[in-house]
């Protein structure tokens, strides 16, 4: 791998890792519903360039450190834990996960940048009621560490056009090719088609949609350098906890920690670190909910 930041910020980025770390109780379970409240009352007023995503697999909503009297205290309450920082490249969002994040790395893409801490606050956990044996879903850290840009881990290095989207059964499928895709479905009315054994009921709405996603430029680059030797990854660990991703993109990883999301924790880890969500909906979960700040040392 090509070393992305310049050597004195990687040498300062070097210095300011340390252990994954998780605070439970950080937020009460009222504070977890009130800021849950103001954000999604907050949708279409979020603030910034990107203002509300939301796709079948996720939603985010955007936020400033200094919206709120309530938000300001909070960021000042997450700075008496990891110390002074600033967010400078990926706004402060909650996102709302329906299908869990594949492998990648949330470094940014400006090489003067003195990163930080990720920092995650779950707030709300969905579980499917008509069925039985909920577990928590996790945060998977893994030991690498990743000094590049930001980057989505897999062997599709070939386009960046790869979306989550559901079926005509309410099931989530990998399209490989979003492009490919919509050609073959935009000159289909009202009829149920067969793409890769999957079938989707194509209508207008549908249509709009695909076609949006289209139009959607990627934030991570895709790569498999991550991928620097035949180890083959711990197949315990795949079955339990990476099944929506292909194991062959694991190659080369080593888990680190297993972070059960727990509502109100405090959960941070170095911005360098490789991760994923664990495949949640193995555990009956619908949908998780957390406060994510991507945070540096240094305003830019």
């Amino acid at each position: 791998m090509t070393e992305f930041f310049k050597s004195e910020i990687l040498e300062k980025i070097k210095q300011n890792e340390s252990e994954t770390t998780q605070i439970n109780d950080f937020l009460s379970v009222d504070e977890c519903k009130f800021f849950l409240e103001y954000f999604r009352n907050l949708k279409n007023k979020s603030i910034g360039k990107s203002q509300y995503i939301e796709r079948e697999e996720s939603t985010k909503i955007f936020f400033d450190l200094n919206q709120t009297n309530e938000i300001k205290k909070l960021y000042e309450k997450i700075k008496e834990q990891i110390g002074e920082f600033y967010v400078n490249d990926f706004q402060p969002h909650i996102i709302t996960s329906r299908y869990p994040l594949r492998l990648h790395v949330d470094t940014g893409k400006n090489s003067n940048d003195l990163i930080y801490k990720n920092v995650i606050i779950p707030l709300e956990i969905k579980y499917d009621e008509s069925k039985k044996n909920h577990k928590s879903p996790n945060t998977i850290i893994f030991k690498n560490r990743w000094y590049g840009r930001s980057s989505m881990f897999t062997k599709h290095v070939d386009n960046d056009k790869d979306f989550i989207i559901k079926d005509k059964n309410g099931k989530f499928v990998d399209i490989v090719n979003i492009d490919i895709f919509y050609d073959r479905i935009k000159k289909v009315n009202n009829e149920i088609i067969t793409f890769e054994a999957f079938q989707f009921n194509v209508n207008d709405n549908f249509k709009d949609y695909i076609k949006r996603l289209t139009k959607i430029k990627r934030y991570n680059s895709r790569t498999n350098k991550h991928i620097i030797n035949n180890k083959d990854f711990n197949k315990d660990h795949y079955e339990k906890y990476l099944t929506h991703q292909p194991y062959e993109d694991c190659k080369s990883l080593e888990v680190d920690r297993v972070v059960e999301t727990k509502i109100g924790s405090l959960i941070y880890w170095d911005r360098v670190r490789i991760h994923s969500s664990d495949n949640f909906i193995k555990n009956n979960v619908k949908s998780k909910t957390v406060l994510a700040l991507f945070t540096s040392k240094t305003k830019i």
